[in-house]
Order: structure tokens, then sequence, then C-alpha cells
């Protein structure tokens, strides 16, 4: 009994440590933005210094950072909603296919996505200046939703492949259709899977920065190009 124990306060023991190195990036990040700007560079780092929330009041204050904070809220969260609109029905029809057919296809698709952004920077930047999409949030929506979708599908094909097909095959006996299977069973059940989908989206446009530099100007520039402006330059 005493054995058990302490094996299990041993590996209370151990997978704290490992969360805390784990979290200690985030947590050393969390305690630089409240120290005071002489602190942040002193060496020996100051561990534990006088709290102060003047860089988050700069950033509140700051009309030019607030408006790109909503800016990348708007184009991470509609790319969420049109990158699961097109890859949800995709990915449920790859699943579905014969496996040879289905890897061939999801590595057409995910083939598409191998290739590096900064090739396609000058024929899109080319084409919303055509369109008159330059400095406007639907440029970076597309953008975003056509990088996004290759590896939606990939991840979300996965997750339906993970579904039962006696569940969907007694749905269809009972009169379901295509659409209705896909809606009422097969996405239920993997909404976990199209949630983790969804996040690593979000966490995809938000972090994007090559496009949103050069596509951008001053109506849409997002957060992560709004930072430089608190970046000094010497």
């Amino acid at each position: 009994m005493r054995r058990d124990l302490g094996r299990r306060i041993y590996g209370y023991l151990v997978s704290a440590a490992f969360a805390l190195f784990l979290f200690s990036p985030i947590l050393w990040t969390l305690s630089t933005s409240l120290k005071q700007p002489t602190e942040m560079f002193q060496w020996p780092p100051v561990i534990v210094g006088e709290p102060s929330a003047q860089h988050y009041t700069a950033i509140i204050a700051d009309k030019d950072f607030s408006s790109a904070l909503i800016n990348s809220i708007v184009v991470s969260c509609s790319t969420i909603i049109l990158t699961m609109a097109l890859s949800i029905p995709a990915a449920f029809g790859i699943s579905h296919l014969r496996k040879t057919a289905m890897r061939r296809l999801l590595t057409l698709v995910l083939a598409l996505r191998a290739a590096p952004a900064m090739i396609y920077i000058i024929p899109y930047f080319l084409f919303f200046r055509q369109v008159h999409l330059v400095d406007t949030k639907i440029a970076l929506i597309i953008v975003n939703t056509m990088f996004a979708v290759p590896l939606a599908i990939w991840y979300l094909s996965a997750f339906f492949d993970q579904v039962p097909r006696e569940i969907e095959e007694a749905a269809m006996i009972d009169g379901a259709s295509t659409l209705q299977t896909m809606t009422l069973i097969s996405i239920p059940i993997a909404k976990s899977g199209i949630m983790a989908t969804a996040i690593l989206i979000f966490i995809g446009s938000w972090n994007e920065f090559l496009f949103a530099l050069t596509l951008t100007r001053d109506d849409a520039k997002t957060a992560a190009v709004a930072i430089l402006n608190f970046i000094p330059f010497e």
C-alpha cells in the first residue's frame, strides 16, 4: 500500500515538474511583460520584480493596435468558418473513398500546401491589386483559407475515418441522405477532432505574418504586423 502511494506521489511530482518545464516559456514571457523597462534586460535577470502594467496600458491606449487586434479576430474567425465549410464535406467524401484512391488524393491535397509561401507573394499581390482588394480583410481571409484548406482536409479525413461505418450505414438504411448522415451522424461523432482542427486554423491565421505584411497597409493591418510598431529599429 505504501509502495503504491509512493509511486503515485512520485508520478505526480514528475508530471508537475514536466508541466512546469513545458509552461516555463509562457510563465517567463508573462513575468517579463509585468517588469519595468529597466528590469527587462538586467543580468542576472530579475525573477520577481515590482509588477507594472504599463506595457498593457500602452497597447490598450494605442488605437492602431486596437484596430489591428480587431482585424486579426475578424480574419481568423472568418478563416475558420470558410475553411470548415470547404474542408468538412471534402474530408467526409475523401474518407469514404477506397484506400488507394484516398491516399493518392490526400497526397495531392497536401502537395498543394508543401510549396513555400514565398513563391505565392508576387502572384497574390498582383491579383489582389488588379481586383482592388489590397489592404482589405477579404484578401487576407482568402489567402489564409487557401493555405488552411489542404491541412484541414488532411486532419479531418483522419477523424472521419474513425467514425464507425456501421452507424452511417444504419442511418442510410433508415432513409437518411448522404448530407444528413454527414451532418447528423459523422460531424457530431468527430466534433472533438473538428474543434481541434479549428483551433489549429485559428492559431495559424492569427500568427500569419508574411502575407499580412505584404497585402496590407493601414486599414487591414493585423496584430502580427502592428507589433512591429513597438519594436525600436536603430
